[in-house]
């Protein structure tokens, strides 16, 4: 039969191509980066909640399990550009550089992903302006080297705000929706500085904390054991204190109902989930639903999330909406599967 489509090098899309070699299909995993891991190696993630185990305990394997493998066909720095429907399957166009070839295949698995919310488009905060604020993103790579510094001036920080939230649950930036994961990560992250550097204050501001299932536990150790402190409230403004030496945020404590303006040496802003480039591309190319958030609609969420309802195309991971990475593995598992049995037909 003609190869399986896998379109993303991230979890999900390494978890399907893992998948479908395991089961000997010809597999085409194609990436639009120079490189495979998607989010987790572009930005070096540390930990991972809510057990904290090393990314790369996770994410090693699935590399492992997909490259070298003759049944993989791996196309780094690749996009797709074109796919039209044949009696058994799809013709796509990949665009390598300047060279662009066609291809039939027998299925597709969308594995698109996410890009993180871009923090400059919440102006009042800073970002891009003042080199203390950071996105927690930028932040998973200080952790994972252990070098959490100022940029400003290379000096250790003593105190450090989260700010969640940030181009989620925000009507205001056309974000309306929960991201999932930013509570789970600003608290892990305040929890692994705290054990490393137990003379760094940790303070996280935030409207609910939303620690879902097991993460919630994550959620009470953070306090009980590592002294992290939640305000519940909303910053309004960072500005830079007079001097330029410190950050100060302003904005409201909704419990003790009273504004606050408190001086940090960081603020790490906790940006959400939205729908990547490469799955507006992709939705296009293939015809399938859209919701209004701009990510994948399944045919049924609820019942089979990587059905597409359109034959031989399939979802897997945060092309569907924002995921945790454990959730965007068995996704990709299951539609390697259903695209497994589609190209068997």
């Amino acid at each position: 039969m003609n190869p399986i489509l896998v379109l993303g090098g991230g979890p999900a899309g390494l978890s399907a191509t893992a998948e479908l070699a395991s089961l000997g299909a010809p597999t085409l995993l194609v990436e639009r980066e120079s490189y495979l891991g998607g989010n987790p190696k572009r930005w070096h993630y540390s930990l991972l909640a809510p057990d904290l185990r090393p990314a790369e305990e996770v994410m090693d394997p699935l590399l492992e399990r997909v490259t070298g493998r003759p049944e993989v066909e791996l196309r780094l720095g690749t996009t797709l550009t074109k796919a039209e429907r044949t009696a058994t399957g799809f013709s796509v166009a990949l665009r390598s550089a300047d060279t662009t070839v066609t291809r039939e295949v027998s299925a597709v698995v969308l594995a698109t992903g996410f890009d993180h919310f871009d923090s400059r488009r919440k102006f009042e905060y800073g970002y891009g302006r003042y080199p203390d604020v950071l996105d927690f993103k930028e932040l998973e790579g200080m952790i994972h080297d252990d070098k959490v510094l100022r940029p400003s001036d290379g000096r250790p920080p003593k105190r450090i705000a989260w700010i969640l939230c940030v181009g989620s649950r925000d009507v205001q930036v056309g974000n309306p929706w929960c991201c999932r994961m930013g509570c789970a990560v600003s608290i892990k992250q305040a929890v692994e500085i705290r054990q490393k550097h137990p003379e760094i204050d940790a303070y996280v501001y935030y409207m609910d904390i939303r620690t879902y299932g097991l993460w919630e536990d994550l959620y009470w150790k953070s306090m009980q054991e590592y002294g992290v402190k939640f305000i519940r409230g909303r910053i309004g403004q960072v500005t830079v204190a007079e001097g330029g030496s410190r950050l100060i945020a302003t904005g409201e404590d909704t419990i003790l109902s009273r504004p606050t303006e408190v001086p940090f040496d960081m603020i790490v802003l906790a940006s959400g989930m939205e729908p990547g480039t490469g799955t507006k591309q992709a939705a296009e190319l293939f015809g399938v639903p859209v919701g209004p958030e701009g990510f994948l609609t399944p045919r049924l969420s609820d019942l089979n999330p990587v059905d597409s309802g359109i034959p031989g195309v399939f979802f897997a991971g945060a092309a569907t909406g924002p995921k945790a990475i454990p959730d965007a593995v068995t996704e990709g598992m299951g539609a390697a599967l259903r695209a497994f049995q589609y190209a068997r037909r």
